[in-house]
């Protein structure tokens, strides 16, 4: 009596072949796939944050300091550091303005600019803007 099936040995390596084939073609996926964005949302909230502490307390003195040397940011209350965001060393942050990033008790900023987060490997960037009269904050592509 004759099988027609396969031998143990046989779907072994077919099975070896095809993932190694199938390793070869797909593409690899970046373990920092949304990245980017999620920093830049982060950003977006810690200003957002700052602005309303100051605006629901003009006393306070809440900013933002940017650190481009080092690649991170402080959310600071007077001299007192509230979060820190540091950001992974493929990346790159610039800020347009010098200083720190206020907002006045009517909302509006006080050095307001440019927050721009650059991958130093494939040059891909993200921008968050900061409008000046209204203190709007703008994610751009």
């Amino acid at each position: 009596m004759k099988n027609g099936g396969f031998t143990l040995i046989e779907l072994v390596v077919t099975i070896a072949i095809l993932s190694i084939v199938l390793s070869i073609t797909i593409p690899k996926i970046s373990i920092d796939f949304g990245y980017m964005d999620k920093m830049a949302n982060e950003f977006v909230m810690d200003v957002r944050y700052i602005q309303m502490e100051n605006m629901k307390n003009p006393s306070q003195n809440y900013k933002i300091r940017i650190y481009e040397d080092i690649g991170k940011y402080t959310v600071n209350n007077s001299d007192v550091v509230e979060k820190v965001v540091t950001f992974k060393e493929k990346y790159i942050i610039r800020y347009s303005n010098i200083g720190s990033i206020g907002f006045n008790g009517e909302g509006t900023p006080v050095n307001a600019g440019t927050f721009t987060i650059i991958n130093t490997i494939t040059n891909e960037t993200k921008n968050v803007s900061i409008v000046p009269t209204t203190g709007r904050t703008i994610i751009k592509e």
